[in-house]
Parts: C-alpha cells; sequence; structure tokens
C-alpha cells in the first residue's frame, strides 16, 4: 500500500510595508519621532553569550542621519553600522536594504525644506528665499532629484510645504490658485537649475574646470566655419559654471509683479 505524499507546505510571508508616497513620509513624521526602544522590534529569545555592557540604542533616525553623513552616493548599510558601532543585522530591524534606506534619507532631505518667513518681507523676497532651500536641497542630495524623477517623492511629501507656502503668499494678496501658480514656475526654474548644477559638477569633477572645455573639444572636431554662434558666445568667456538661475528666476517674478502691476525690489545678494 503506497503512503499519501505529504503536500508541500506553502508559507504565507506577511506582506512587506511598501514605504513609498505616503507610507514614505509616514515612516519620517512618525518614526523619526519615536523614543530610541519605540521602533525596535519585538523581543526574542536571548542570545547564548549575551552583549557585555549596555548595547549602542539605535533607531530609524539615527540610521538616516548617519547616511547623510556619510553621503548617499556612496553609503553602505555595513558603513551606517560602523559608523553608529553597531552589526548589520541591527539596521535590518528598521530598513531592508540599501535601495530603502535611500528613499527615506531623500525624503529627510525634502522634508527639512521649510518656508523661510520674515515680517514686512516682500512676497518676491520670500519666494527667492524659497527657491534657495530647495536648490540648496536638491544640488547637496542630487539623489533626490533622481526621486522626483522616478516620481517617488509626489504630493504626499510636497504638501508639507506647499501649505505653508499658499499661506504666505495669500498674506500678500494672492489667491490659493495664484499661490499654487507660483509655486510650480519656482519648482520649474529651481529643479532644473539644480539639475544643471549637478552636471555641472560632474563635468568638473572629470576635470572641466571652467565649463568650457567640453565645448572647446566640440568645437576643436569642428570645420572653423562652423557653429559660429556658439563661438562668438564662448569668445566673450561667458561664465558657464557661476550660479545664473536666481537672476533668470527674478526675471520671472518680475513678469508675475508687473500683472499685479507692482515693480520688484532689487535682486537680494547671495548669502
Amino acid at each position: 500500500m503506497l503512503l499519501a505524499q505529504k503536500k508541500p507546505v506553502k508559507r504565507v510571508h506577511a506582506p512587506l510595508l511598501v514605504r513609498a508616497g505616503y507610507a514614505i513620509r509616514w515612516a519620517i513624521l512618525e518614526t523619526l519621532n519615536m523614543s530610541p526602544d519605540a521602533a525596535d522590534t519585538p523581543s526574542q529569545a536571548p542570545s547564548a553569550a549575551p552583549r557585555v555592557g549596555r548595547p549602542p540604542r539605535v533607531n530609524l533616525q539615527r540610521i538616516v542621519d548617519a547616511a547623510l553623513e556619510i553621503g548617499l552616493d556612496r553609503v553602505s548599510l555595513p558603513m551606517v553600522a560602523d559608523k553608529l558601532g553597531v552589526g548589520s543585522s541591527t539596521l535590518y530591524r528598521h530598513v531592508r536594504n540599501r535601495d530603502e534606506l535611500l528613499r527615506l534619507a531623500t525624503v529627510k532631505v525634502a522634508l527639512e525644506r521649510r518656508l523661510p518667513s520674515a515680517p514686512q518681507t516682500h512676497w518676491s523676497a520670500l519666494a527667492m528665499r524659497y527657491a534657495q532651500s530647495l536648490f540648496d536641497s536638491l544640488s547637496r542630495e542630487p539623489l533626490v532629484i533622481q526621486e522626483l524623477m522616478r516620481g517617488r517623492l509626489g504630493p504626499d511629501v510636497e504638501v508639507d510645504y506647499l501649505e505653508p507656502f499658499l499661506l504666505a503668499m495669500s498674506q500678500h494678496g494672492f489667491t490659493p490658485a495664484e499661490g499654487l501658480h507660483l509655486f510650480r514656475a519656482i519648482g520649474m526654474v529651481t529643479v532644473g537649475a539644480a539639475v544643471g548644477a549637478t552636471a555641472v559638477q560632474a563635468r568638473v569633477a572629470a576635470g572641466d574646470k571652467d565649463g568650457a572645455d567640453a565645448f572647446a573639444r566640440v568645437l576643436a572636431e569642428r570645420a572653423p566655419s562652423e557653429l559660429p554662434l556658439i563661438r562668438a558666445a564662448l569668445a566673450e568667456r561667458v561664465d558657464l559654471v557661476g550660479n545664473q538661475w536666481p537672476g533668470l528666476l527674478h526675471l520671472l517674478l518680475a513678469g508675475i509683479a508687473a500683472t499685479r502691476g507692482e515693480v520688484l525690489p532689487p535682486l537680494e545678494p547671495a548669502g
């Protein structure tokens, strides 16, 4: 008589928490505010060889901060563990892998951007300061730009600084719709500037000291009669590396001010 074969038991794994969109924001706003012990996993059976002394207290906030201190372009989980003085296995109680750590860190960088405020400040100066804050956040951590391009930093993160922006602009006579259009215009200029600055930084790191070396190499491969306008522009030693975007944004704001019957104050010098 043949013995009945046992069917293999299928293990049902609990669904993993997808920390994207609102879930990422929740992880940053909620988990980072938890006490150091609150983010720990439930207690497990003690190991045969307990650690001597009190173990380091690690939570998600310290892990993300350590990753930012190391630099998101080169960070790894072993590097974070070494910086915090814990084993790599400890980090996996809080993050699943490097990609998740990078997403959490980039969201924190985005959430740290807050609308500057000052009494009796013209709305254009407030907008310029906000744009500078956005530019600094993006250029400091280019990975944030990648996350934006992948759609991982959507409205669930954006609303946290959009609402204060609209409130600030409403105090200067902007309707919510006008404030939203202004917000989008600032973003288009500033994000584009940050992308351009990141590309320039990469070229400079590769040896293109003044931003014109790449143009010079291309022009050298063409006949002298080709591309005369580009040659003329470069002959005037146009600055291809300088921080020119604030002036361009100020021109855009001047156009918005003109539709409101206003004249903008002069552009504030870079601080």
